[in-house]
């Protein structure tokens, strides 16, 4: 017999190995590109950013506190003011249970969200306490920040649209827990 003419067996079921493959691919990269970044350290997320004072920031000055995140538009009337309640909600809840927390607040549009802005929010606020820190980065650490912290943001027109969430992170900038619905309490962003 030729070897050409071989019996070869019936092809598998390619549709279904491609479709398993496919879901095993997806579920590794989910993994990857959200599991990874959860799990890696928050305070080394490459930026640069500056405080609302105009002075530069590293966000490892940050490592051995728990600190509480979110990212918010500075010209936002609806997510972002809610978040800063919240977050002042948390402030609240810590000094009762006397725990020193840090508060960050990253801009989410950088062509916006300038130091002097941040300064003049914060005192119109009274948000002035030494453990918040209001920060202003470049596109490029605002992207990786948000990544980071799974915080999702677009353009729509003028405005910065952007997902709600604040997360408690660890003393090593590892993420605890996230706050991703408006009635979720508090209590949750405690260590």
């Amino acid at each position: 017999m030729n070897p050409m003419q071989r019996a070869t067996p019936p092809a598998p079921n390619l549709p279904v190995r491609r479709r398993a493959w496919a879901r095993a691919w997806l579920l590794s990269t989910l993994w990857l590109v959200f599991g990874h970044a959860h799990a890696q350290d928050v305070y080394r997320t490459p930026g640069h950013w500056l405080d609302d004072r105009s002075e530069p920031f590293d966000l490892t000055t940050l490592r051995g506190g728990s600190t509480v995140v979110t990212m918010a538009y500075g010209a936002c009337r609806k997510i972002c003011s809610t978040s800063l309640r919240i977050l002042q909600q948390v402030q609240n809840l810590a000094d009762q249970r006397h725990a020193a927390m840090n508060f960050v607040v990253v801009g989410l549009d950088p062509t916006q969200d300038k130091p002097a802005d941040w300064a003049t929010f914060r005192v119109d606020r009274k948000l002035v306490r030494p453990n918040w820190v209001f920060l202003s980065g470049d596109s490029a650490s605002t992207r990786a920040i948000a990544l980071r912290l799974g915080v999702r943001y677009w353009k729509y027109g003028e405005h910065t649209m952007h997902d709600f969430k604040i997360v408690l992170l660890s003393p090593e900038g590892q993420i605890v827990r996230s706050m991703v619905a408006f009635d979720d309490s508090p209590e949750l962003m405690l260590p």
